[in-house]
């Protein structure tokens, strides 16, 4: 059964009261109706503000037609009744200079007016009843008019990201800003103090992974949920790379943009470090060992995957991960049109890994290390039939590399990325030991440069395959040459080609009945 929402609407990340005015009054109040941002994001705050605030409006709404009634009503009371209907415009919409009979006031007056009927002082014909304490702080038109809510100053810094340039980070900053709108409630920005701040990173050691599934799931609020026991809080990364670097440029763009409108230039990240019980790089990924990956392409699930031409996609993302070591997202949004091709001058086949060539509509690329490169297709894949698959499922007009995994979030890799670590956890593979887990398909990357480098007779560095940095390690020589050799000079797709097909991880991988 849906809960009524009485005079409540969301607008961005907070909570805005919102109520008619009736048909026959908005000529005198030259408005069509009343809204008042509220200072909490949380619903269950928010619906007895609502009605407080309705019931202050309603009553305006009578003493309005009372006093269209009785003309002749007194011009003391006339003034108040422009009070009243300041206080009611100004707490509630902004709306200022809109009074009863347009009648002009001295602002010491309006405000000392103000806080008589906030306190509960004014006329007992008034039918106002005096507002509870934090409400009354809530309504304060002096400082509202000063300083903007920072549900505004979220929403500005949210409309002028660079989305497009920083997909990842915007990614971030959408849910680190709107839980802390909801922690600090949306206030006017002047109210903010550091205290707001400090708190909100103490709350965050006691949260544990994937909090919004839980606090969604479980009905509660985000305070709610840190004050309950957890076997397992958030980590030191997420801390860093997620929270602490979303709230640093929001405070750094709110205090170019909004301190002549109040907002405190005091407020830092500086300072804030984890105080949590997790260590750095528990969760790190370590390569898999031969057995594990005899069990994984050698075991039934793999078996099933190659027999079923239906599961072609489930057999060749492994496959792929294990010869190129790329990103699970960059193998995902290959587009087999124009990604993967064939080298007209030493006819090498390569996946062409960039984000500059057509892409499927659901999908933004992304290459998190350099623009493009171009990764060589081993000889096994090859044996294996993976032209085949991407002549079949070019003919079809997919665009995506494995079209029936849907993209989530513009990523193609959304639901691909949830099977193999559901895969992980049927074939019993999956290891959670801290500082070497086996979790998803970014193992793929370590085990690519392990059994490189365990390969006989000759070592083999491959970070010029998998797409690290290019100033993470030396490529050692693989022929009889001595000392190093640079990027640069491995950099022809044909000497990449004959480097990676050197790898060999002595497995016997299961031929697709459906190629």
């Amino acid at each position: 059964m849906r809960h009524s929402r009485p005079y409540l609407q969301r607008r961005g990340f907070g909570l805005t009261f919102r109520i008619a005015v009736p048909a026959d009054l908005r000529t005198q109040l030259g408005i069509r109706e009343i809204t008042k941002a509220l200072p909490t994001a949380n619903r269950h705050e928010a619906v007895p503000l609502a009605l407080s605030l309705a019931h202050q409006a309603k009553a305006l709404f009578f003493r309005l037609r009372l006093r269209m009634k009785k003309p002749n009503r007194s011009n003391d009371d006339l003034v108040e009744q422009g009070y009243t209907l300041e206080l009611v415009l100004d707490g509630f919409g902004r709306t200022t200079g809109v009074k009863l009979q347009a009648e002009a006031h001295e602002q010491d007056a309006a405000n000392s007016a103000l806080k008589t009927v906030l306190a509960g002082q004014g006329d007992s014909d008034a039918l106002i009843s005096p507002a509870p304490p934090l409400q009354a702080a809530a309504l304060s038109p002096a400082i509202e008019r000063a300083t903007p809510m920072l549900s505004e100053v979220i929403d500005s810094f949210l409309n002028g990201y660079q989305k497009a340039k920083k997909p990842a980070m915007f990614k971030k900053h959408q849910p680190v800003l709107r839980m802390l709108l909801e922690v600090i409630g949306d206030k006017p920005v002047g109210h903010l103090r550091q205290k707001d701040i400090n708190d909100f990173f103490s709350l965050l050691a006691n949260l544990p992974p994937r909090w919004r599934d839980q606090c969604r799931q479980r009905s509660l609020t985000i305070r709610e949920l840190a004050d309950l026991d957890h076997d397992e809080t958030l980590g030191p990364k997420s801390f860093d790379d997620t929270y602490l670097a979303s709230i640093r440029p929001f405070l750094k763009a709110a205090r170019k943009d909004y301190q002549d409108q109040g907002f405190p230039t005091a407020l830092t990240t500086e300072g804030i470090e984890y105080r949590g019980d997790r260590e750095e790089g528990e969760r790190k990924q370590r390569a898999f060992k031969l057995p594990e990956l005899k069990r994984l392409f050698e075991g039934q699930e793999m078996q099933q995957f190659a027999a079923d031409g239906t599961k072609s996609h489930c057999y060749w993302l492994p496959h792929i991960g294990l010869f190129t070591g790329a990103r699970v997202n960059e193998i995902c949004q290959l587009n087999p049109k124009t990604d993967i091709l064939q080298d007209p001058e030493t006819e090498v086949w390569y996946f062409w890994i960039t984000t500059t060539t057509e892409s499927d509509p659901r999908v933004r690329k992304s290459v998190k290390t350099g623009n493009s490169r171009q990764v060589p297709i081993h000889q096994t894949l090859i044996d294996l039939g993976l032209l085949d698959y991407v002549r079949r499922i070019k003919d079809d007009g997919a665009k995506l590399l494995f079209p029936l995994w849907q993209p989530v979030n513009r990523r193609a890799s959304g639901e691909a990325e949830d099977w193999f670590c559901q895969l992980l956890r049927d074939t019993s593979l999956r290891d959670e030991t801290p500082k070497a887990c086996l979790l998803g398909m970014h193992a793929f990357r370590h085990t690519l440069l392990t059994h490189g480098a365990m390969q006989k007779p000759t070592p083999l560095s491959l970070f010029c395959i998998s797409g690290h940095a290019q100033d993470e390690a030396p490529i050692r020589a693989t022929g009889a040459g001595k000392g190093y050799l640079t990027l640069s000079m491995l950099s022809p797709l044909d000497e990449r080609s004959k480097l990676l097909n050197q790898l060999n991880y002595e497995l016997n991988f299961i031929q697709p009945v459906c190629r």
